[in-house]
């Protein structure tokens, strides 16, 4: 070949993309303003913060939808109408609950929610969705086993929010006490209605539940509920605000049982709004974002750089842009939604800098791993403790 010939050949292998795909766009809608706007900040942030230093090729661009349904739903709609490559990142079982189908309907991937709701990885029902984080079913059978087998608890309580997200709980707790006998709800919830009920049943259903209204702190009726009741603990699903509330006016009733709270509820925003932080834990489904011990982590500390923006929502978000962009690497050919679809389930104990991610056609759930941790408060100094077993009484 003339040198010539070799610097032509060169050029054009040189300004090769490294995949198939010139540019992707993301879209995802969460929560920026209001009540749960940490978790929505936090979810982007993390997310944004992989792709500027690591994807470049990729644009996430982010809605507004103040954790409402109804904003989901006309963000949704504009991102598909944009043609986005995928959903990816939205916060919260409510707005998932209305994107998904969405999603679905158009044939586009839907990754990555910040929820553990179990819709969202039955590959039958929605095939199309992939969720990274372990289900709700995982986290809420996990406390209620540590409650039992670690401190003797026999009848515990829980405290949710009024929506779909609530009940995702009130069913993972159905169904744990299913398979861990000695241990009942207090008060005992009636049977979840089914789909069709009459507004009628679903209000005297919720009302059998100590329950909050999403999007606001009017939580005194339901603490007052779980402090007659007896419950020897609690179960929280919730968002901070609210949760924090509830915790504080427990503890100044001298109520100071031990409150388990679901990941979604924003860890570090809860903790700083806690007076008091004895016999509070938090589940997480990721690991510690302190310790720097997995690639992963260590990566997002370098590219994070100020330690004090070090969040699990936002480690959440970060490793769930990770996996995206892999699955994008990996796909072979065009790009196309169900070329993206492949891809993910094509993806089997993947090392994600010390996280295995495994998809296949038939789960679409990438991680089932599932964590307990404390909270050590000092001042303004806050540290999440993980544990492999609840402590009996707190020092």
């Amino acid at each position: 070949m003339k040198q010539t010939q070799w610097v032509i050949f060169l050029t054009c292998f040189l300004i090769l993309p490294e995949t198939s795909f010139a540019a992707v766009k993301l879209g995802q809608s969460c929560a920026l303003t209001g009540p749960t706007a940490f978790l929505g900040t936090e979810m982007r942030q993390g997310a944004k913060t992989y792709f500027d230093h690591h994807a470049t090729d990729v644009t996430l661009m982010t809605k507004d939808d103040g954790y409402e349904p109804d904003r989901c739903r006309v963000n949704t709609e504009a991102f598909l109408h944009d043609g986005v490559q995928a959903l990816f990142g939205y916060v919260g079982t409510p707005t998932s609950v209305i994107a998904s189908p969405l999603a679905n309907e158009q044939k586009t991937v839907f990754f990555g929610a910040l929820t553990g709701a179990g819709f969202l990885s039955d590959a039958a029902k929605n095939p199309y969705s992939f969720a990274l984080r372990a289900s709700y079913d995982a986290e809420v059978e996990n406390m209620i086993r540590h409650l039992h087998e670690d401190l003797g608890v026999k009848k515990v309580s829980l405290f949710v929010q009024r929506d779909s997200f609530g009940l995702a709980g009130v069913s993972a707790a159905v169904k744990a006490l299913e398979k861990i006998k000695g241990i009942e709800i207090a008060p005992q919830a009636l049977p979840i209605p089914a789909e069709g009920s009459s507004p009628e049943e679903w209000d005297n259903f919720w009302n059998s539940v100590p329950n909050y209204k999403r999007n606001t702190v009017s939580v005194g009726s339901a603490v007052r509920q779980v402090r007659g009741n007896g419950a020897e603990a609690v179960i929280l699903i919730g968002t901070h605000r609210p949760c924090a509330l509830a915790i504080n006016q427990w503890h100044k009733m001298g109520f100071n049982v031990p409150m388990v709270n679901l990941s979604f509820v924003g860890s570090t925003a809860l903790a700083a709004r806690l007076k008091d932080n004895s016999n509070v834990y938090i589940s997480q489904v990721v690991p510690n974002p302190w310790s720097d011990e997995l690639a992963i982590v260590k990566q997002y500390h370098e590219d994070i750089g100020d330690s004090s923006k070090y969040d699990f929502v936002s480690l959440e978000g970060y490793i769930a842009a990770s996996i995206i962009h892999h699955a994008l690497q990996s796909v072979q050919g065009d790009l196309t939604s169900d070329a993206l679809k492949k891809s993910f389930e094509s993806m089997s104990n993947y090392d994600a800098g010390g996280v295995k991610v495994s998809f296949s056609p038939d789960d679409h759930r990438g991680l089932d791993e599932v964590y307990l941790t404390k909270i050590e408060k000092s001042g303004n100094d806050i540290k999440f403790v993980y544990i492999d077993k609840l402590p009996k009484k707190e020092k």
